[in-house]
């Protein structure tokens, strides 16, 4: 996994045909200040016109979510159309539902960097394409995808969420707005900053004394250790904490608010294997969700896993984000 130094997440609404040229302008500016590759560019602009198309002649309509940081750029395709009955079969660029000439999903896997979709038909789909900024750092058998998204109405979030190394944070600033953002954006300062070597507990003290200047707001961090086959997690609040395996297993978090109440600070250890999925988010994400209820998801790329998470199961009454880390295949 990335060091993930996040500077962008937009939320895109594509319905018309109309919507799809002002999604590409959009997408295409934010991923101008980040790289000046003409060739990066070009693809993009493809893809986002062909994902964009897609949503509207074959799903009705649904969302477009771009992800950018210092390394890389995701943009993923969220609908709840008619889905694909065969993946494959769409896949081709001969074929087409509509009559049209059936080069989209095609042509969006040839022109990513990475490319993997999720679709169950009569519920939707989800496609990803993934874009390098810059070469991709040397791996650690990890890999990691998100969503973060504002409270609706908002321009600016206050959840944020950072990787360094195998240690993972997710931090809801109290509230929403500018206010829970200033909390959030300072937790995730300190954590990119951190001594790697630093215990959890004591990472967590560190950012408590940071937040005390904010308003609070609650954190969880952890760290998978595939060698020692554990995670390790540390939490305050509510942040939720879920690890996936043969089923799902919640992590503890303690009761507080980091930055202004907190009691002892506790770290955990979970098992993890090479099947393991762990999944963090804020309280935007509701906590009851039925994996079992998307055969097959669990081999998906954690990008797509998590925007299908945001999809179903997110609340519109507060910011929401998911982060979902597994094993690279």
């Amino acid at each position: 996994m990335e060091v993930n130094v996040e500077r962008c997440h937009l939320v895109l609404t594509v319905t018309d045909l109309a919507h799809v040229d002002a999604a590409r302008r959009s997408i295409i500016r934010h991923a101008s200040q980040r790289s000046a590759d003409e060739n990066l560019l070009g693809r993009l602009t493809v893809v986002v016109q062909e994902m964009g198309r897609n949503l509207v002649i074959h799903a009705g309509g649904g969302e477009l979510l771009l992800s950018c940081g210092d390394q890389r750029l995701d943009v993923i395709a969220v609908d709840r159309g008619p889905g694909m009955g065969n993946v494959a079969q769409c896949l081709s660029d001969n074929y087409s539902t509509t009559g049209t000439m059936g080069a989209g999903l095609g042509a969006i896997q040839r022109m990513s960097d990475g490319f993997d979709l999720f679709s169950q038909p009569g519920m939707g789909s989800v496609v990803q394409a993934r874009f390098h900024l810059a070469p991709p750092p040397p791996g650690n058998g990890l890999v990691a995808g998100a969503v973060c998204t504002p409270y609706p109405g908002e321009h600016i979030g206050g959840d944020a969420w950072a990787i360094r190394g195998n240690r993972v944070l997710v931090c809801d600033g109290l509230g929403h707005g500018h206010a829970a953002n200033v909390a959030s954006q300072k937790a995730r300062q300190v954590f990119l900053e951190h001594n790697p070597q630093l215990p959890l507990q004591a990472l967590m003290e560190q950012l408590h004394r940071a937040l005390m200047s904010t308003r609070g707001g609650a954190a969880a961090i952890a760290e998978v250790q595939p060698e020692q086959r554990q995670v390790q997690f540390c939490g305050i609040g509510n942040i939720a904490g879920t690890l996936l395996t043969d089923k799902g297993r919640s992590m503890v978090s303690s009761n507080g608010t980091v930055g202004y109440r907190i009691g002892r600070i506790h770290t955990f250890s979970y098992p993890w294997d090479d099947s393991s999925i762990m999944i963090l988010a804020s309280d935007g994400i509701s906590t009851k969700i039925d994996y079992n209820a998307y055969p097959g998801l669990r081999a998906r790329h954690p990008g797509v896993i998590a925007a299908l998470i945001h999809r179903d199961h997110r609340r519109l009454n507060d910011d929401a984000t998911v982060v979902v880390v597994k094993r690279e295949h």
